[in-house]
């Protein structure tokens, strides 16, 4: 919180706060505005990947920005989703200083389709999943046959075109604007002409859509008439949708802020009565954070506002027109293109190249008034001709943190809003922004209090979460004693208590793949008459889409992904040298099986061996399950004897004492063996050992029974092993023995550093492939300014 406070407070000191005003009713709408952003930061997550596309069995390499997180070190929950909507992967990354980096291993068993990368932290989980960065991706399977279905032909019921007037009013007798978004039933943009007509079927304006279905028309309703769009999209399929009816009164926002200076502002309030007060409350704010405010009267029913882009941060500002009631009347959003982006400037020695040659490269990180820029980046390098999908304007690092977090809904080639300063790109942005909400917070949420109710909590570690209930009354065991216990590597122990309503958590946990734990609760007269419920939110997933997409498969990309299939399976042969095989006569081949035990032991002669796995009626503890069991080992007192001598005890080879098997359901372990004469093991103990050995392998969680009250076993799912990057070096002392090379990514570096003069330099070798080759390079300036840059090369 102390943070968010800071940053509140840097942002004051910079002018983006209001000035003072003696209004109380506005500083309420001020404060609670800015409270409500402190309380609830919205966290924005965007992963770079290496590259659009993958093939099975292939890795997808990523590097995550996180921004706005209420703490500094968080997890991250990287998610593979298959086109039914299942997660079929997951991975957990450690955010330190809102960066991170994995790799995710695509198993040859998944089939060919189109798949979504996602990315969540929990606080996140609090809010809509639209806030969750998510990353449409095609995975091609050599060895799938099963061609992916064809396109349904556009019919009138597929489409949906809705109509967005500025500001949310459509009035009679003043000149409005209204935005127009066309799709079909997968949600994608379909572009459309036709025309405007009115009640009479009189045409009023030509209507053509300019990028991905939107596009606006400009025109002045007259009182009592309907208006209606006469439509015709591809395929000669028409579709006729009336406009919704314009109010005979009411007050409208227009604004332009297509100069490169100012933005302008026009309110138009139209009322019959003469007594309509005239006094409005015009409220600017990005990013939760007020920036504009002014009240303001109309003269005639007309004001018109210019206001100063340099005053203004950067990014989308939602602009609301409240009445003196501080009721919103109006909205409207509005970019204004950011002053302090960092375009890298990436170089490369010259522009084509031979395979196998080694490519240098620089990356420059200068900003507009010529300083260096100290920025951790990641780069990727990879082949376009081998991707089976390539956006024209795909998201980036830009278009995500400055469009596609702050707005509603699914944005389609989002690159293309930002490419330039053209009039024409323009029009397309702002004609976006008229067409998809603000999904920054709504004023009524605000000003009623109605806030998200918090169920999730940042993580800064592994958690391990659950609650303690009695096993007679159902009812929270409240100051219990709950002990953690590790099975897998050194034995560790910890302890915690639960609270009044018996919670309890384990958090600090650092650690990697996966952890086997025990866990015992005790009531407050330390007796085991209890029931540990594990918090099931620890480990799943929020709710996915099971919706398939139909929609990427055009016929020249069947095409494309029919050929690239057989190129890949020719060199899967090639690798593997299949075409060099000898093909040898039939062969009988006989062998014995070999029993495999994955326990290591210090031991060859066993005594007794008691398979737990054979025993599924036991219960209880491990030394419960035992006693009795090995011939020669009695129970007195609660110690195990052979032959009158105490019995030793340990647990993958390390030993252990009873006080610590107790602790250890029976459902946790998976062999137990006695060793009668131990000196064997250069141990000198007449008591013999009982060598006791976990599972590998276990369920999540084991239901309670009488026996094994006040126990369970979690299997705790830790931080995904980061691995490096391979990229082969080709020079004449390897040269001959180098394998073919089909890599599509070339080279991928998660954290390259520029130094003080804001130059990083790094290099890589060719594969074997010709193409033309897309070295993409982003990342985030030491100040938090945002970077990217394209370039790329031949190898021919």
């Amino acid at each position: 919180m102390l943070v968010l406070i800071l940053r509140f407070l840097i942002l004051a000191s910079f002018g983006f706060t209001i000035v003072s005003d003696s209004d109380k009713g506005t500083q309420q709408l001020v404060s609670t505005s800015n409270l409500f952003n402190l309380r609830f930061p919205q966290e924005r997550v965007y992963l770079h990947l290496d590259r659009p596309s993958y093939w099975v069995d292939e890795d997808i390499w990523f590097k995550a920005y996180v921004k706005n997180s209420p703490i500094n070190e968080c997890n991250l929950y990287v998610e593979l989703i298959n086109p039914s909507g299942t997660v079929v992967l997951r991975n957990t990354c450690w955010v330190q200083n809102g960066l991170s980096y994995g790799d995710m291993h695509l198993p040859d068993t998944l089939t060919s389709g189109i798949y979504q990368l996602r990315a969540y932290t929990n606080w996140m989980r609090n809010f809509d999943n639209q806030w969750f960065f998510c990353e449409e991706l095609v995975v091609s399977n050599p060895a799938n046959t099963q061609r992916p279905g064809e396109v349904i032909r556009l019919k009138t019921r597929h489409i949906d075109l809705q109509f967005f007037p500025e500001g949310g009013s459509f009035v009679t007798g003043v000149k409005n604007k209204v935005a127009f978004k066309a799709v079909d039933n997968n949600g994608k943009g379909i572009d459309f002409s036709g025309h405007l007509t009115d009640g009479a079927g009189n045409p009023v304006a030509e209507v053509e859509s300019r990028f991905k279905g939107i596009g606006s028309i400009v025109f002045t309703p007259e009182k009592g008439k309907r208006y209606t769009v006469e439509a015709i999209f591809p395929g000669n399929v028409r579709k006729s949708e009336s406009l919704p009816k314009a109010k005979d009164e009411g007050v409208t926002l227009s604004i332009n802020s297509l100069d490169s200076t100012q933005i302008e502002v026009q309110i138009y309030s139209k009322f019959t009565a003469i007594d309509v007060e005239n006094e409005y409350l015009l409220i600017g704010q990005s990013g939760g954070y007020i920036c504009y405010q002014k009240r303001l009267k109309t003269d005639n029913g007309v004001n018109v506002q210019r206001i100063d882009k340099n005053k203004l941060p950067g990014g989308i500002i939602q602009f609301t027109l409240f009445d003196s009631n501080l009721v919103p009347l109006c909205e409207r959003l509005v970019y204004n293109k950011p002053k302090d982006l960092i375009k890298l400037l990436i170089k490369t020695e010259k522009q084509a190249y031979k395979p196998h040659e080694k490519v240098k490269l620089g990356v420059a990180a200068i900003a507009q008034s010529g300083k260096a820029c100290l920025s951790n980046l990641s780069i990727s390098v990879y082949n376009t001709t081998k991707n089976l999908t390539e956006n024209d304007y795909p998201n980036n690092l830009y278009t995500h943190f400055l469009l596609n977090s702050e707005l509603k809904g699914n944005i389609e080639s989002p690159g293309y809003y930002i490419k330039d300063d053209s009039l024409s790109t323009q029009l397309a942005l702002d004609n976006l922004l008229l067409t998809h909400g603000y999904r920054e917070f709504n004023w009524e949420v605000v000003l009623n209090g109605a806030y998200p109710e918090i169920k999730f909590q940042p993580e800064s570690s592994i958690q391990l979460k659950g609650r303690v209930v009695s096993s007679a009354t159902n009812t929270p065991v409240a100051n219990g004693k709950v002990t953690m216990m590790t099975v897998k590597g050194l034995l560790e122990t910890y302890e915690t208590q639960t609270d009044s309503l018996g919670n309890f958590v384990f958090q600090d946990l650092f650690f990697y793949d996966t952890l086997f734990v025990s866990l015992q609760a005790l009531n407050k007269r330390r007796n085991r008459n209890t029931i540990i419920e594990i918090d099931a939110n620890v480990e799943s997933s929020p709710k996915t889409s099971s919706d398939v997409p139909t929609y990427e498969y055009s016929d020249s990309t069947l095409q494309k992904f029919t050929n690239l299939n057989e190129i890949r399976s020719i060199q899967v042969k090639k690798k593997w040298g299949f075409e060099d095989t000898i093909i040898m006569q039939e062969l009988n081949v006989v062998a014995h099986k070999k029993e495999k035990d994955e326990h290591p032991k210090i031991y060859t002669n066993v005594g007794t061996v008691y398979d737990v796995n054979l025993n599924d009626s036991r219960s209880g503890s491990i030394l419960d399950a035992i006693e009795g069991i090995i011939p020669g080992v009695y129970k007195e007192n609660e110690s195990f004897y052979a032959r009158g001598q105490s019995v030793k005890f340990y647990m993958d080879n390390m030993e252990v004492g009873v006080d610590v098997l107790e602790q250890f359901p029976v459902e946790l372990i998976d062999k137990v063996e006695y060793v009668k004469m131990p000196i064997t093991v250069g141990i000198n103990y007449s008591g013999g050992i009982i060598f006791i050995y976990p599972k590998r392998g276990m369920k999540n969680t084991v239901p309670p029974n009488e026996m094994s009250r006040g126990m369970e076993s979690v299997k705790i799912i830790g931080y995904s092993v980061s691995r490096k990057f391979y990229s082969p070096k080709y020079d004449e002392a390897n040269a001959v023995e180098n394998k073919v090379d089909y890599r599509n990514t070339l080279y991928w570096n998660p954290v390259l550093r520029t130094d003080s003069t804001g130059i990083a330099v790094t290099g890589f070798y060719n594969s074997d492939e010709v193409g033309e080759i897309k070295i993409v390079v982003e990342g985030l300036t030491s100040d938090g300014k945002l970077c990217r840059g394209v370039s790329g090369y031949s190898v021919k």
